[in-house]
Formats: structure tokens, sequence, C-alpha cells
């Protein structure tokens, strides 16, 4: 399968993973990386619900999530440099891998002050309805789209670490819109949702048709 990776920290983002798989000890290997971007996950949940007693768990939450990153991004990177890479067993784990810890830093957000839960999840359905369609369109071209639209994995959680940081410096206080109490963070976490769904229709849509055309417009 072709891995495909246009992100719009791609560049900075590949010559970081090269440095580092270049010095990876010998004993970490890429199922721990795996585990370790899990474990990533796990702290940003917890950072995001001790946020309730103080802000400044939002670097916690922070970590976390750079923890996330490196075991999520480091794993496939380090199996290809050591050449050792299991493709079809090391894209089942990813893709499945992925579902839980998304699972935990969107539930981590919406047990935090700042943003509501119904709004997190909304996020991360969208979301997975973009990562969804990366894997559908995978099986039918052989093509996998790390990034869709310019945005993958990395950029969602540079965003995610820039509204912790506003947060923690600039706050979140809570106002009313429709009678229902929210945030600002709750405003940007749904347009980043919406964003997600129309990502989604006009990929979806687009796709369809150039298909269509390849193997003959039936009406089907």
């Amino acid at each position: 399968m072709i891995r495909i990776h246009n992100s719009l920290v791609r560049s900075l983002e590949r010559k970081a993973l090269d440095w580092l798989v270049g010095r990876a000890p010998a004993r970490v290997t890429p199922d721990f990386l795996t585990a370790f971007g899990i474990i990533g996950a796990g702290i940003t949940l917890v950072g995001y619900v001790l946020a309730s007693w103080s802000p400044g768990f939002l670097w916690l939450a922070t970590l976390g999530l750079v923890l996330h990153w490196l075991g999520d991004s480091l794993d496939g990177s380090l199996a290809r440099f050591r050449k050792i890479e299991r493709p079809r067993y090391g894209y089942f784990l990813d893709q499945s891998i992925d579902v839980v810890g998304n699972l935990l830093i969107c539930v981590g957000m919406g047990l935090s002050p700042y943003v509501r839960m119904d709004v997190a999840l909304f996020a991360l359905a969208g979301y997975h309805a973009l990562s969804i369609y990366s894997q559908v369109r995978a099986c039918v071209s052989g093509e996998f789209h790390v990034s869709l639209a310019g945005w993958g994995p990395t950029e969602m959680r540079l965003l995610i670490i820039l509204m912790n940081t506003m947060v923690f410096f600039f706050g979140a206080p809570i106002f009313e819109v429709g009678g229902l109490a929210m945030t600002w963070c709750d405003v940007s976490v749904l347009l980043m949702a919406a964003g997600f769904f129309v990502t989604f229709v006009h990929l979806l849509a687009s796709y369809a048709r150039q298909l269509a055309r390849e193997e003959g417009d039936t009406g089907k």
C-alpha cells in the first residue's frame, strides 16, 4: 500500500522523525512506541480531568499529546528505518489503536471544564468520519492518505495544544448561546467538527464521481 502524506507540517515533522529514529535505542521497538502513544493519550485524559482543579494541569494534557505524537508517528517510521515492516499487521494495529487514543483524548476534553462532552464527541465523530473515508479509499485504490486537505493527526494535536495554551494564559469564561452554557473552546471545537463533516461530504462526493467516471456511470 502506498502512503501519501501531504500535511502542512510534513517536511518539519519528517526531519524530526528521521532524527529520532536514527537515535532510538535498540530496545525501543515499534510495538513499544504504539503502546507509548496510548499511554500519552491516557495522560492527556488525566491532565484534562485534573484541570478542573487547576488550569496548570493543562500542561500535563499537552505533555500527553506530545507523547501521543511520538508513539503514533514514530512506530511506523522506526519499522521502516530498521526494515522490519509488517505492513498488514502494522496497518491493522495502528488504525485500530488510533480509535482508542482519539477516544481518550476527546473524552478527556469533554471531562475538562472548557469543552462540553457533546461537543467533544461531535468532533470525534467528524474526525473518525474522515478516518473511515481514508481507510475505505485505501481499500479501493491501494493509496493510504495520512492527511486529507492538507491536515493530518499532527495538525490536529497542534491545534489542541494551542487551545490548551490559550486557555492557560487567557482563560475560557462561560457564556450562553441559545440557552446553552459554552466557552470559546466549545465554539472552536464545534467549528472544527463542522469542518470535518463538510470536508468528509466534499471528499466523498468528489471521489465517488471519480470512480463512477473511471468504471462507467450506470447509475448504481
